[in-house]
């Protein structure tokens, strides 16, 4: 047994929550302080692909998100008038008994982790965050934001984008950029005939779907916006019913679906990595607090349930816990790096197409061939 006894996991994210069953599966007790007053996600779907697959199935997750979303092994481009372009056979990292990626929706991961950690009787404090803390040589004091005080043998900061964490430990220089992009999400019908992954590059867009059930689907869209807009939610439906217009196939015709506010998600895309170390003594960040990263190689949950596979198993282990976290940030961060960068990149790409460099394939190529290493 290591020498981590017990945790604090500040956020239950996807990386908090896999945190959270992947320690009390390696004997170490752990508890989860979450913001919100209930574990629910808002959002409508995500693509959990090979490497996300790979670590939600050593954690013992992975049947059941394959069950509650839609796996697919093919990835479609089209034009603009929705004419299939290329046909790309993705990798099953998990064998061929399981797909390469799974499209489900955000709450149907967040519902199946959470079924783990009530069995494993993690304690989640909910409508509770951190506050305070004081660390010495041997732990760490919290106090949280209700008044309770708890010690801890480690923290863990898997608060997100804006995390409280990272800002209580390197300041606030160290917060994601807005990238000039907008990204734009409608839950709609699924047509019989859609099998996987669809991107259809327009004159002035790109655009796709991504299926999550046998009858769901949902529209993805960037939008380049340099500076970072206030929309009213009354005004999205006309708006990405305006970005979508010059789209046709099976995506124009779910167009019309795109008709109230409550269907859409339209968040701005930001970015960051953080300088490593990830940590100050007992206290890390990971997940989104460590690497914020935009969707264009839809690898950012990949990378955070990643972190929280590693960290528990590296927990084990009899070395001391500075020299614990220093390897695990040696593991890590030129990982995570590589994604966060390289999808900035595509995005900086979908800005300005003429530039001179543009290499969207063989970013794309080469980021997924890493991803599929193991870690």
């Amino acid at each position: 047994m290591g020498t981590v006894k017990n945790v604090l996991v500040v956020g239950a994210g996807m990386a908090g929550m896999t945190l959270g069953v992947a320690l009390k599966q390696a004997g170490i007790a752990c508890e989860i302080a979450e913001i919100r007053s209930s574990l629910t996600e808002p959002g409508t779907g995500i693509s959990l692909q090979g490497p996300a697959l790979r670590a939600l199935q050593s954690v013992g997750a992975v049947d059941r998100c394959v069950a509650r979303g839609y796996g697919y092994s093919q990835f479609k481009t089209c034009d603009a008038a929705g004419h299939v372009t290329g046909t790309v056979e993705l990798p099953r990292l998990l064998g061929p008994d399981y797909p390469a990626t799974v499209g489900v929706l955000r709450q149907a991961v967040h519902e199946v982790l959470a079924e783990d950690l009530s069995r494993l009787g993690v304690p989640i404090r909910l409508g509770t965050t951190i506050e305070e803390f004081v660390q010495d040589d041997d732990g760490v004091d919290v106090v949280f934001s209700d008044g309770a005080r708890a010690r801890y043998d480690l923290v863990v900061g898997a608060d997100g984008q804006g995390s409280k964490v990272r800002e209580m430990l390197f300041g606030p220089q160290h917060r994601p950029h807005y990238t000039g992009q907008m990204n734009w999400r409608a839950t709609v019908s699924k047509p019989p005939e859609v099998k996987g992954r669809y991107s259809y590059f327009g004159p002035t867009n790109k655009s796709g779907f991504n299926p999550i059930s046998d009858t769901r689907m949902y529209i993805y869209i960037v939008q380049n916006v340099p500076e970072r807009p206030r929309w009213a939610d009354a005004e999205l439906p006309a708006m990405m019913r305006g970005l979508l217009a010059e789209f046709g196939g099976a995506l124009g015709r779910a167009r019309d679906e795109v008709c109230s506010p409550e269907q859409i998600i339209c968040r701005p895309i930001f970015s960051m990595i953080l300088p490593p170390p990830w940590h100050r003594g007992r206290v890390l960040v990971i997940g989104d607090a460590a690497h914020t990263t935009t969707p264009h190689l839809a690898s950012g949950a990949s990378i955070g349930i990643e972190d929280a596979v590693v960290l528990a198993r590296m927990l084990r282990s009899d070395e001391p816990v500075a020299m614990v976290l220093q390897d695990f940030i040696g593991r890590r961060h030129e990982r995570c790096r590589m994604i966060v960068e390289n999808s900035e990149q595509l995005g900086e790409w979908e800005k300005n197409p003429s530039a001179p460099d543009v290499d969207t394939v063989g970013v794309m190529a080469r980021s997924y061939q890493a991803l599929a290493q193991p870690v």
